[in-house]
């Protein structure tokens, strides 16, 4: 009885083979080739999201994906391992290119005046009449304290900065421009925003994924090409064509 089960078994016809699903898309090279002419030209990228930047166009127009959930794991793959955990991933790349407004000071050395009394010079500095002090006529001190002042058309902040010999002037700074602070709209945002400028997707989900919470778009949009751009009548940027990146499922896992 278990001979000719055994047989009878084995005369079945073998089940067919599961196919797997066609790999679609890549092998654009001038596609590939023209959206890294722009990244390069942009000059709004830092050097973090220039790279991955080019390295979800590269995945989108080169390689093959048997799914677009994909694009995420291929363009990590792309980019390669990070040297530290924190630093370097895809996600920590996302996070960097969320929109926001940075005011000046956050970075170091992205304001000569950064922690420096801006208190007029009384008398002239012993370094000489061709010392910056001299020729600005500033005070040029260490600083403690500083006032915030609005800019009434792009909100953007200018700090000032003054030294406690100064402290007259800040307090009546403080008070010349407390109207107009408090009149200033919400700040134009600038920095991020410019994956949406070259791909379209769900950005508030990537940007959530990203940051760690629920994220909300500023008022004038989360695309840097839709943000007025101060010196140029407040007019956004001109929009130019974008390539599709659809979000999945389980695509926000890779890093």
């Amino acid at each position: 009885m278990g001979a000719a089960l055994h047989l009878a078994h084995a005369h079945q016809p073998a089940p067919p083979k599961q196919r797997k699903p066609k790999r679609k898309g890549g092998g654009d090279g001038g596609k590939f080739a023209e959206y890294a002419s722009r990244i390069y030209q942009d000059d709004r990228a830092n050097a973090e999201t220039r790279s991955l930047l080019l390295a979800i166009a590269y995945v989108i127009t080169m390689v093959p994906l048997d799914d677009d959930r994909n694009v995420w794991k291929e363009t990590a793959k792309a980019i390669g391992r990070p040297r530290l955990a924190h630093r370097g991933s895809v996600r920590d790349l996302v996070r960097g290119d969320i929109p926001a407004y940075e005011p000046p000071g956050r970075r170091y050395g992205d304001d000569p005046m950064d922690k420096l009394c801006a208190g007029p010079r009384v008398r002239p500095h012993p370094d000489g009449p061709d010392d910056w002090r001299n020729t600005e006529k500033v005070c040029g001190a260490r600083a403690q304290e500083k006032v915030i002042e609005k800019d009434p058309v792009t909100g953007w902040h200018t700090n000032r900065w003054f030294c406690p010999r100064h402290r007259d002037h800040l307090l009546r700074v403080r008070e010349q421009v407390r109207a107009q602070n408090e009149a200033a709209p919400e700040p134009i945002p600038n920095k991020g925003g410019l994956l949406p400028c070259y791909f379209d997707s769900d950005w508030v989900r990537v940007y959530s994924w990203g940051l760690g919470w629920d994220w909300t778009p500023p008022s004038y949009g989360y695309r840097a090409d839709d943000w007025p751009v101060p010196g140029r009548d407040l007019n956004p940027v001109v929009q130019r064509a974008r390539l599709r990146l659809v979000l999945g499922g389980s695509d926000l896992g890779a890093e």
